[in-house]
Formats: structure tokens, sequence, C-alpha cells
């Protein structure tokens, strides 16, 4: 039961970042477990360490890129097997060339189903959640800053994804996958950096993650592999623009204390520049600090 509990806990725990206006990764704020509740508080830090230009070409930052961030995610059931949750962020960001600058991120909306419930033991099969996620462009983006780029906490689109979410414990080992596609849509947006007004149209994009714990008694140490790639934003106006895709990949590790059946602590360090080949993407390494409260059914 503790190893079950464990596993619960890491995978619906954030273990993932990325820099706030370049796309990020987590694990689905839902419930994987035989829980009617469950709220997250994660405290974040990170750094840009590098830009990665569309031809691949990397280059070092040297301007003290840094960011916090605060994050409650929650969910409940709605009844045996639909729930619904939340992603509230709050980011502050600083570095040498800009002040300090605070506010909410892009907040996101889960509605999930049990769809592989865990009914009987089974040696092979996993149990799971599919899901849809609204996320909406509660923060600046790029296309709204007015604070030469300090300001920018999201992405600055509505976006509509699909995805699953799986999980499966083995004696001391537990494994767990989450994959989703997503669709951003368009906007438009003025200043003088478009001489008027243009249209921003994005495309799909999609998140994969792949993870592996292993636990004893209290504990459990893990590593989480994953893969975001988001297609163009092309620029439509007096100033014209196709874009560049985006890719990267996520390593992490994580250790996590289980208090007791219904909360633990987790720690995790996450690195986009160790693995990959990343493309047209601001790279950051993260270090996160979570805690997770439970309530059974």
């Amino acid at each position: 039961m503790k190893l079950l509990a464990l596993a619960l806990i890491f995978a619906s725990s954030p273990a993932l970042a990325a820099s706030c206006c370049g796309g990020s990764f987590s694990f689905p704020a839902l419930i994987l477990g035989d829980d009617k509740a469950q709220v997250t508080g994660t405290l974040s830090q990170s750094e840009i360490t590098d830009d990665v230009l569309a031809s691949g070409k990397w280059i070092r930052r040297k301007d003290d890129n840094r960011a916090q961030m605060l994050k409650l995610e929650g969910a409940a059931l709605i009844n045996d097997s639909l729930q619904g949750g939340f992603s509230l962020p709050v980011h502050s960001k600083n570095s040498r060339t800009s002040d300090t600058n605070s506010g909410l991120g892009d907040v996101s909306l889960y509605l999930g189903h049990e769809t592989f419930p865990e009914l009987t033991y089974s040696a092979w099969k996993p149990r799971g959640v599919t899901f849809l996620q609204l996320t909406l462009p509660t923060s600046p983006s790029i296309y709204d800053s007015a604070l030469n780029a300090s300001d920018i906490r999201g992405r600055g689109f509505y976006s509509l994804g699909a995805g699953l979410a799986l999980i499966k414990a083995w004696k001391v080992w537990d494994f767990n996958f989450s994959s989703e596609l997503h669709r951003s849509f368009e906007r438009t947006a003025s200043g003088e950096a478009y001489n008027g007004e243009a249209t921003i149209r994005p495309g799909w994009g999609t998140t994969q993650s792949l993870g592996v714990g292993w636990n004893r008694r209290d504990f459990r140490l893990g590593s989480t592999l994953a893969f975001l790639y988001e297609e163009a934003i092309a620029i439509n106006g007096s100033t014209t623009s196709e874009g560049h895709a985006q890719k990267n990949f996520t390593l992490s590790v994580a250790g996590s204390y289980m208090i007791n059946l219904e909360s633990a602590v987790t720690v995790s360090y996450a690195d986009q520049s160790l693995i990959g080949n990343p493309v047209n993407s601001s790279l950051s390494n993260t270090i996160n600090l979570s805690y997770q409260q439970r309530w059974p059914r």
C-alpha cells in the first residue's frame, strides 16, 4: 500500500518545469489513486542557462535570468469516475537587466475520467485516467509585454488538449507515463513591434513523459524524461514571419518522503540542457519543493 501511495504522490507532483514563456510540462493535476481529493503546493527556483536558436546554435546566458514560482494544484471527484482539477501558478522574475516582476501565470483547468481503474490485481495492467485540459492566457506573454520582456509569464494563447496518464507499481519499482496533444488558438496583437495589428497563429503541440521510481519504506527515488514539441507560430500583418518549431527534453530526478498514507514531500531537480537536440528554446534548470495532501474516499 505504501509503495502505491508513494508512486501516486510522486506522479501527481509537478516534478518537471520549463521557462514560463516557452512551454512547460507537468504531470496532470489529477487524482490517480483511491482518493476523493488532493492538493499540491510547489515552490520552484529556476534559471535560464542557454538559448538555442532555430538553427540549433547554443548561446550561453549571462544575465542571471531567474524565476521563482509558487504553484497550487488541486483535484476533486465529481462522481466515482469523473473528476475536476486546476493548476494555479504565480511567477516572480528578475535578471541583471530588469527589475523584479511578479504575478499570475497561465491557469489550467482539467476534466479527468478514470478510464483504466484497478478493480482487481494485475501484474502488468496499469491504472490511469484520460483527461481534457484547458489553458487560459491569464498572464502577459511575449505578444503583450510592455516591460522589456521582464513581465512575460505565459504563452498568450487559449489552448485545449487531451491526454492520458498511467501508473503501475511492481514490487519496489513504479512506472508512470503521460501523453497529451493540444491545440493553441490564434489571436491578434498590436504595437510598435508589429507596425500596427497582426494575427498570431500557433499550431499543435505535445508533451510526452516516461518515469521510473525505486521505493524503500517511506522513501522514493525517481527519474523522469519528458519531451515537448510546439509547431511554429506564424505572424501575419505588416510584419510577417512563418516562425520555427520548438522542441526540447527535460530530465528530472526526485526524492520523496511519505509522512503518512495521505501526505508527502518531494524535492526534485530538472534540467533541459542535458539530453537531446533542442531547437528554438530557452533552456532552464529548476529546483522544486512540493507538499501534497490527499483525502481518501
